[in-house]
């Protein structure tokens, strides 16, 4: 009779765990790695564009030149931001992986599916001058949102393919 109550409460528990853990990781896309990432553009991209752009003014580039660069080290950063986003979810995984896999595979899926369709409906209604769209703050979000789960659920393939890369290197 105890083998089958605590089977029931294990159930119960793990039902309670996925909620919280939904809120809270919902609640962290939508919120925290936009602000994360805005921060993260404004103290290391933009000193950085700055200087790589005063340092190159004297070869008088065009100005599509100047925005190229601008462009490509805001990439970098936003990439950079997506990375710690990816290990964050390597850190989660062994938490996850005690979750049931199909509930938190249907979880993951809708709020991907929740991204997805606010990039698409989602109207600006922002009145600030630098604030990002919304629909650049919700691809930004599916963005990390497949970075999370990549790293939470199929970070042992990525860490196979970059071994497979590091002994290729070390061949040559």
């Amino acid at each position: 009779m105890e083998i089958n109550e605590n089977k029931f409460m294990s159930k119960v528990k793990s039902f309670l765990v996925l909620v919280l853990f939904t809120v809270i990781y919902f609640f962290f896309q939508k919120t925290i790695y936009p602000a994360l990432a805005f921060l993260f553009w404004l103290v290391f991209a933009m000193p950085l564009a700055g200087i790589i752009i005063n340092a190159l003014e004297f070869l008088h580039l065009p100005q599509v030149a100047m925005t190229t660069i601008a462009v490509v080290i805001s990439g970098i950063a936003l990439i950079m931001v997506l990375m710690l986003v990816f290990y964050l979810g390597y850190l989660c995984s062994k938490f996850l992986k005690k979750m049931d896999k199909t509930v938190l595979g249907c979880v993951m899926t809708a709020i991907l599916i929740y991204f997805l369709y606010k990039i698409f409906t989602e109207t600006d209604e922002s009145t600030a001058m630098f604030a990002p769209k919304a629909q650049e703050i919700h691809i930004f979000c599916t963005a990390s949102h497949i970075f999370y789960t990549i790293g939470a659920f199929h970070s042992d393939k990525v860490k196979k393919v970059l071994d497979r890369i590091k002994f290729k290197r070390k061949n040559k």
